[in-house]
């Protein structure tokens, strides 16, 4: 009797992460154009992948192009040839990728702490902004932080259970090939690390003889090798561009793109991890209460997972604040088994710590508030035509939402408590993708003002861009693109005899006074100007 009503709670907790997921994931997926510049990019070379039929080679723009991996270009064309060309389509597998991501987590969750733990560390990665957010978007980050969780998962599995060991590591290893074929070298070089780090640390580095390594080297290049080789068949500057230029180094050269300093993921945590980030510091310190020889291995294996992917991208030169994504599962566990401890008994000792974590959550909405009253953003109000202090009221509902949940913490009512502060960030969450993220669509995404030029610009010619090129332009009318850097290339397309288009940023054509003396101004949407060389 007990172990049916186990079962039918763990079906209840998969349910409420599944409907979670549903609603923060899937709920009007379609509704919004793609946005420049990495949706428009990404699904673009997904669609190119079709029309061309070269599903080894990925193309942006008609040339080669191998800054990313195959395999979630390879999901997004599949989702095409399903859904068709759409918006929807586009998004459709970062969503099934992060609700696969959520219910990974549960798993190791119940299996580390307990079905319950397992619930809030999927509660909370699932409601952080970071992830959620990526959840919905075109990008990549997605399908390397599923097959990583997946492989570290079924790593732990097979170390706690020798019963169904073998299964658990050839599985891993498959996982860590898809990985690979989702990033890059990070794929594998992550998960290695966090591995052998946490065997050493047991002091069971003999352990790796039941790692089954020679068949699942065998299953990793099997599923990763493949396609690698034969891009680099095809393409013999694949293997420098991608390996060397593209990866090793963007990570040593102080010149790389998106170069950012040392301590740059701790505001990036704090931010794409909120609001469960507030709780994240209490967690981790959790594991420093007992002397180190008697650590605790589950946090142990947490504690790697997040440090070794903290640290290695922050030790890299090129910095996004999506790199760190793949250590979030494991701060969501952490923040997870600490809402799961104070559940089940809180002490004196741990209640004060933990009320404390809610003094960000109060402190962050007004100082917001504050700093935009004193420092009103103009280039938000002038690029996207937002004004945040319109909006302040929704500063107001995350402070009322955490005091709501810190006073039934304070009541010692830490199931509502916990629920209270998820519900908040839904409910914020559809908020702002209902309301506030429409009005970013023309100034994010060049959708209505591409197809107002498809239709006036000749079959088969380019459409031309001034400076940048907005990438989902090409997305929504099937052509390639002509890029303009100089004024005076500018002013040679301008003069010739026949009529001419092209799409500039309306700032910038505001600074080039040559320009504006020999064009005119067709069409204007979201900043963004059609002009032709005649009326």
């Amino acid at each position: 009797m007990n172990e049916v009503r186990g079962n039918n709670n763990e079906a209840v907790f998969i349910l409420i992460l599944v409907t979670l997921c549903l609603l923060l994931f899937f709920f009007r997926l379609g509704a919004r154009p793609l946005w420049d510049v990495d949706e428009g990019m990404h699904a673009t070379t997904s669609k190119e992948m079709i029309i061309s039929g070269d599903w080894i080679t990925t193309t942006f723009n008609g040339e080669n192009f191998y800054d990313k991996p195959i395999l979630h270009n390879w999901f997004i064309s599949l989702s095409f040839l399903i859904f068709g060309f759409t918006e929807f389509a586009a998004r459709l597998p970062a969503a099934i990728l992060g609700l696969g991501g959520v219910i990974i987590t549960y798993l190791l969750g119940r299996s580390m702490f307990g079905p319950r733990a397992g619930l809030l560390a999927g509660a909370v990665l699932a409601t952080n902004a970071e992830y959620a957010l990526l959840s919905r978007m075109v990008l990549h980050d997605m399908s390397l932080t599923f097959f990583m969780t997946t492989a570290l998962f079924l790593f732990y599995a097979g170390f706690q259970d020798e019963g169904r060991r073998k299964r658990h590591f050839l599985l891993g290893f498959a996982a860590l090939g898809f990985a690979v074929l989702a990033k890059g070298p990070v794929g594998v070089l992550l998960p290695a690390l966090i591995i052998g780090l946490f065997l050493m640390w047991q002091r069971r580095a003999g352990f790796l003889r039941e790692m089954q390594l020679g068949p699942g080297i065998v299953i990793f290049l099997a599923v990763a090798a493949p396609w690698y080789i034969l891009i680099s068949l095809k393409n013999r500057d694949y293997g420098w561009y991608f390996f060397v230029h593209n990866n090793l180094m963007r990570f040593l050269s102080g010149r790389a793109l998106h170069h950012q300093p040392f301590y740059y993921y701790i505001p990036a945590l704090l931010g794409g991890f909120f609001p469960w980030s507030c709780f994240l510091p209490l967690s981790i310190l959790q594991v420093f209460r007992r002397p180190l020889k008697e650590k605790d291995q589950r946090f142990l294996f947490l504690f790697l997972w997040f440090t070794v992917v903290f640290l290695f991208f922050s030790a890299a030169s090129s910095k996004l604040s999506t790199y760190i994504l793949p250590l979030f599962p494991a701060a969501a566990l952490f923040v997870g088994s600490l809402w799961d401890d104070l559940i089940e008994a809180l002490t004196p000792g741990l209640r004060k710590g933990f009320l404390y974590c809610f003094v960000p959550l109060f402190m962050i909405p007004p100082l917001v508030l504050l700093y935009f009253w004193i420092h009103p953003s103009t280039y938000y109000a002038t690029k996207h035509g937002i004004n945040f202090l319109a909006y302040s009221y929704v500063l107001f509902w995350i402070g009322g939402g955490a005091l709501l949940s810190f006073c039934l913490a304070m009541g010692k009512r830490l199931r509502v408590s916990f629920w209270i502060l998820a519900g908040t960030v839904i409910s914020v969450f559809l908020f702002v993708e209902w309301s506030i993220l429409p009005t970013l669509n023309a100034t994010l995404g060049t959708k209505q003002l591409s197809l107002k030029l498809d239709r006036i610009v000749p079959p088969g010619e380019k459409l031309v861009f001034i400076k940048d090129l907005q990438d989902t332009a090409l997305f929504y009318t099937n052509r390639r693109a002509r890029v303009l850097k100089t004024p005076g290339e500018v002013i040679g397309f301008l003069g010739s005899e026949k009529r001419v288009f092209c799409i500039v940023e309306k700032r910038l054509y505001e600074q080039l006074d040559e320009v504006r003396k020999r064009s005119y101004v067709i069409e204007e949407d979201g900043g963004k100007l059609i002009i032709s060389n005649q009326k």
